[in-house]
């Protein structure tokens, strides 16, 4: 069964419907708000209810119900948080999709916030913290976004702070879900099969009916503006590891950019995967790296161009400097520029990419909901395999040179060191 979503109005909360023929039944609710919206005082309020809605709904009311209730049924659930977004999902055999609507509007819409869990829960969310803090590469990840950001909403942590989540209160999680939980900034998605699409449908408005009822105030949403400085910005944590863990960031591309296929191709070449001159160069040909690689992240008014691996500690300003003599490479002509074979390849690359995503019911489901909440719009696999089609050689040398700025670039190493073994020039 080919591609066809569905789009329905229920009562001002819009559900998209993606039949297809498999076992399995995903029920997804997104949120188009995450951590940008709160304040320095309450962060990680919206990564801590996502967390936090799982100890008990009004029908499924112990701790483990929510969980038990699934598990039971042989099927998986979770969450997620993002700058931009929070997301709860259900995936069931196809035959218990009743199950699968009704806790993801559980979720969504009766959770009981039990008080005598909640300091449990920090404690539960503040050794995660910890934990990416323990971590490297996620430490070296976090101090790089705060430089590419700065001091403002998009740079905080999505989990917040120890001092934020050491302050968090119940009343901050009421407070974001009264203002967020609403219609006007939600979505219901259901992929793979079931029988009706009424029955479906009546089922989706009776289990989301606390959310549609809803009517809150006028949504005004963080907005990010670039203030770019004039020269690169660095950081060095220094630790006792075993390897330096560096990670570059570049200002990248919004939701819905004109270019943003562009940037999707260069990113193969770059860094994405085994086909590009990092893996190829740092890994393969010079044994610098278990881990190297780049990415991309789009948001409603920004984004970001990331670069990071594990370096060997005696061979971190050799490595550096290679990897920045590709970036600064890769949309010229000379030793490291994209070639009009680089682009032909790096297309049927990304085009099967995209064909094998659309195999998997999360990242179909993630794509229509997050195309529908920021964009209006849901593409086809063939819309997008045609506009990658369509991306010039040009365009890409255009796009390198607009992106790849060293005044722009934020570089963060975590590492035994005590001064950077390099300059950024």
């Amino acid at each position: 069964m080919g591609f066809a979503p569905k789009v329905v109005n229920l009562s001002g909360l819009k559900v998209v419907l993606v039949k297809d023929d498999r076992e399995s039944v995903l029920v997804q609710a997104l949120l188009g708000s995450g951590s940008r919206e709160e304040t320095d005082e309450v962060a990680g309020s919206a990564h801590f209810l996502e967390h936090f809605v799982f100890k008990g709904t009004k029908q499924f009311p112990g701790m483990f119900d929510v969980s038990d209730a699934i598990d039971a049924v042989g099927g998986g659930r979770n969450a997620f948080t993002g700058n931009n977004e929070m997301g709860f999902w259900a995936k069931t055999a196809k035959h218990k999709v009743d199950l699968a609507v009704k806790v993801v509007g559980q979720l969504v819409t009766e959770p009981l916030l039990p008080e005598e869990y909640f300091d449990k829960e920090r404690g539960t969310i503040l050794e995660e913290l910890a934990m990416y803090e323990d971590q490297p590469d996620s430490k070296a990840g976090e101090e790089m976004w705060k430089l590419l950001y700065g001091k403002t909403n998009m740079g905080r942590p999505v989990i917040g702070t120890k001092e934020s989540l050491a302050a968090m209160s119940l009343s901050s999680l009421h407070d974001y879900m009264r203002k967020w939980f609403v219609p006007e900034n939600a979505l219901v998605g259901v992929v793979g099969n079931w029988d009706d699409d009424g029955r479906l449908l009546a089922l989706i408005e009776k289990e989301f009916s606390g959310l549609i009822r809803k009517r809150g105030e006028k949504l005004e949403k963080n907005m990010f503006t670039w203030e770019l400085g004039h020269k690169p910005k660095s950081i060095l944590v220094s630790r006792k590891t075993e390897q330096a863990n560096l990670s570059i960031g570049f200002p990248g591309l919004p939701i819905g950019h004109p270019m943003r296929f562009t940037s999707y191709l260069t990113n193969i070449i770059l860094g994405g995967g085994g086909l590009s001159r990092l893996f190829k160069e740092v890994r393969e040909k010079r044994g610098w790296a278990y881990t190297i690689g780049s990415g991309t992240e789009n948001y409603t008014d920004s984004g970001a161009i990331l670069v990071g691996g594990g370096l060997p500690k005696d061979k971190l300003a050799d490595a550096v400097g290679l990897i920045l003599e590709i970036i600064w490479g890769i949309g010229g002509t000379g030793k490291w520029g994209i070639t009009g074979k680089d682009l032909a390849v790096a297309k049927e690359c990304y085009k099967g990419r995209v064909s094998l995503a659309y195999d998997d019911p999360k990242k179909v489901m993630g794509f229509g909901l997050n195309e529908m909440m920021f964009e209006k719009k849901i593409y086809t696999p063939e819309e997008i395999r045609q506009a990658a089609d369509k991306v010039t050689l040009e365009e890409i040398r255009e796009y390198c040179k607009m992106a790849f700025r060293p005044e722009h670039l934020a570089l963060a190493v975590v590492g035994d060191y005590e001064k950077l073994p390099f300059e950024i020039k």
